[in-house]
């Protein structure tokens, strides 16, 4: 068991990352709402994009670089664009993922906190353990949470299934594509299942965060450990949602929060109240998780990206832009949630859009990558993996059209 741990890295930071909103509330919601009708769509989801986020321990341990170095040798714009994207984004993906934990927090500690100092007091442990903890602390720390955190949850499951009333599995409620509402869930569902596309060059840029190249095995093993173990969980929280909250007449809130405490107080209706801290803790640690790896990513990644833009060597120069990065994370979260908190939805808009679009060009950077590390013969055999990016670019446009024809009408 220590030697497995041992093995598990990047990939469990991705794992912490992915599992987020899209687990949480998705997920969830997907089997409240179609019962276990969705289950094949968000396996379905995660198989077919796994070799966009997989060519990123193929990259980094077969040519000892970060992906975003694969990026700049393809042209120094691709990298450029990949940046831009980050840039417009991060910051209100950041306060948004501290205002759902913030808001859990609030709900699952009720101790008289406002909702304002949720919010500081969470951004605040963040930026601590990004900067005095460092990369190695982050790293046990998240595998930590990230194996409690799926504990917790199948725990929930297992309680579920032995406790709640006798269910029919199939018991479900089918999608009407032609109601918008439908239409806009299933493509949020799959749009962000397993994890938006950019986390394929996060996990290489933690992957590389020591300087040195990772064994390929140990790698692959670590990166898919952490990939199908999202799927797994994703699964397990559409399962809860479907034996929970499927079929109750209960309306439920659109807003993150609120459904999470939806589930929580459910969940403890059904079990006692013995069974609130697992799912309390299973529902604050996926928030948490996925907080702490967003405030170290994006200072990480777009320092990164600027030296590698730049062609500079890693220096203190880098290390300070970094934490100046870490810095403008936290004030900048503050200053959106305080000042805009009425224009947060606008924001949050803008950026899904952004991210959503954003999926369609890193998946044609990585299917480039891919092709050149064909042609070195560094790229693993087999045909399957062709097959699947080319089903999963055509699945991703097909995405990006009608995700576009919703939002703007067409």
């Amino acid at each position: 068991m220590k030697s497995i741990l041992n093995k598990l890295g990047p990939g469990i930071l991705y794992a912490g990352a992915a599992i987020g909103v899209s687990h949480l509330v998705q997920s969830t919601r997907a089997g409240a709402e179609y019962g276990y009708y969705l289950i094949g769509v968000v396996i379905l989801a995660n198989i077919l994009k796994y070799p966009f986020f997989e060519i990123s321990p193929v990259y980094t341990a077969k040519k000892g670089e970060n992906l975003m170095q694969g990026y700049r040798k393809l042209h120094p714009a691709v990298l450029l664009v990949f940046l831009l994207i980050m840039l417009s984004t991060f910051l209100i993906i950041v306060s948004a993922i501290t205002l759902v934990t913030a808001g859990l927090a609030g709900l699952l500690i009720p101790i008289g906190i406002s909702l304002n100092g949720w919010i500081i007091i969470m951004a605040l442990i963040a930026m601590a353990v990004i900067y005095f903890g460092h990369y190695k602390h982050l790293q046990s720390f998240t595998k930590y949470v990230v194996l409690l955190l799926s504990f917790f949850t199948l725990i929930a499951v297992v309680m579920a299934f032995t406790k709640a009333q006798p269910i029919d599995f199939y018991l479900s409620r089918e999608l009407d594509l032609s109601h918008s509402l439908d239409l806009a869930f299933l493509l949020a569902l799959i749009g962000w299942m397993p994890a938006p596309m950019e986390l394929s060059v996060w996990h290489s840029t933690w992957a590389m965060a020591e300087g040195k190249a990772p064994n390929y095995d140990d790698a692959m093993f670590d990166f898919k450990a952490g990939y199908w173990g999202t799927m797994v969980l994703a699964v397990a929280f559409l399962i809860l949602g479907a034996i929970v909250m499927f079929g109750t007449g209960e309306q439920f809130a659109n807003n993150p929060v609120n459904f999470a405490g939806q589930l929580v107080n459910l969940f403890t209706a059904q079990f006692g109240k013995s069974a609130y801290i697992i799912i309390a803790f299973a529902t604050f640690a996926t928030m948490f998780s996925t907080l702490l790896t967003s405030f170290d990513a994006h200072p990480r990644v777009l320092s990164e990206g600027y030296r590698f833009l730049l062609g500079k060597p890693k220096d203190h120069s880098i290390k300070m832009v970094q934490n100046a990065l870490l810095l403008i994370s936290g004030v900048g979260t503050f200053i959106i949630l305080w000042f805009f908190a009425g224009n947060i939805k606008k924001m949050v808009d803008f950026a899904t859009i952004v991210s959503f679009l954003a999926a369609d060009l890193i998946a044609i950077f990585n299917f480039s990558i891919a092709i050149k590390l064909q042609k070195e013969g560094l790229y693993p055999k087999g045909w399957l993996r062709w097959i699947l990016m080319i089903f999963g670019l055509i699945g991703l446009f097909i995405l990006s059209f009608f995700f576009l024809r919703l939002k703007f009408g067409w």
